[in-house]
């Protein structure tokens, strides 16, 4: 008999690119039908359960250094789960498919900051010099700006969502649809799965991963020479992503903590 879990879990959750991603995770403990929602709380109860609910944002984003900046967003990642003293079933996981991503709900004030941040970047608007990926001082410089960017609603996209099969770190493949560069949406608490408690303390770590096939550069400013070949910036596009972007999000992009006991 395992004692019965609290109203509410210790949460840690941490977003390094909160501007254009932005998870959380959430746990609902499962109330037995055979039990009033009072009772359950003060007595110890058989297989307790709890159902988690999954929210995500995806957007896009501006990252200078000295020369220029590009826009970036990411076409799509995984979410991965790992299990202390609980399970999850593949017939749990309920979160799969092709999900159409909604207007995220911070929309109006993102437009809002974005109308009255200062354009401190006018110069690199003008092509006349090339970014050099070599120089020291561009990684030393580089900085992920964390202002909100005027967003596009008619982008909002379809996401689809794959399960991996693993007992032990149950994973969520998340991509985008074909015909378009980026994610741009929120997913609003949807089901993920519904976990057993085996025994406390339990601990749900998540932890959502892309890798530099996810990073996709959007748009650009100041970086590349107008007479340069599709070649060159393929080229270059790659060795920003490679040095200065996905190094960012390394070991992972967002994570969220649970634990009970």
């Amino acid at each position: 008999m395992l004692p019965s879990l609290p109203e509410t879990p210790q949460l840690l959750s941490e977003n390094k690119c909160p501007a254009c991603f932005n998870m959380k995770l959430e746990a609902i403990p499962v109330t037995p039908e055979d039990e009033s929602f009072a009772d359950y709380w003060h007595q110890p109860y058989k297989n307790q359960q709890i159902d988690l609910y999954l929210s995500l944002n995806f957007s896009q984003q501006w990252a200078s250094f000295p020369g220029g900046r590009v826009k970036f967003g990411f076409r799509g990642g995984e979410l991965i789960l790992k299990l202390d003293n609980s399970e999850i079933p593949f017939e749990s996981r309920e979160l799969a498919g092709s999900i159409k991503l909604s207007k995220s709900i911070s929309t109006a004030r993102q437009e809002s900051e974005a109308e009255k941040a200062p354009d401190d970047l006018k110069a690199t608007k003008q092509a006349s010099n090339a970014f050099d990926i070599s120089n020291p001082l561009a990684k030393e410089s580089f900085d992920v700006r964390q202002n909100s960017l005027k967003t596009d609603n008619s982008q909002v996209s379809i996401c689809r969502v794959t399960r991996r099969v693993s007992l032990e770190h149950p994973a969520w493949i998340f991509e985008r649809e074909r015909g378009k560069s980026v994610l741009q949406g929120s997913l609003h608490r949807s089901k993920l799965a519904t976990l057993n408690v085996l025994a406390l303390p339990c601990q749900i770590e998540a932890t959502f991963e892309v890798g530099r096939q996810d990073v996709c550069l959007t748009d650009a400013e100041g970086v590349w020479l107008p007479q340069s070949s599709r070649n060159k910036r393929a080229v270059l596009e790659r060795l920003i992503i490679e040095r200065l972007l996905e190094p960012k999000f390394r070991p992972f992009l967002s994570r969220g903590l649970l634990q009970y006991g």
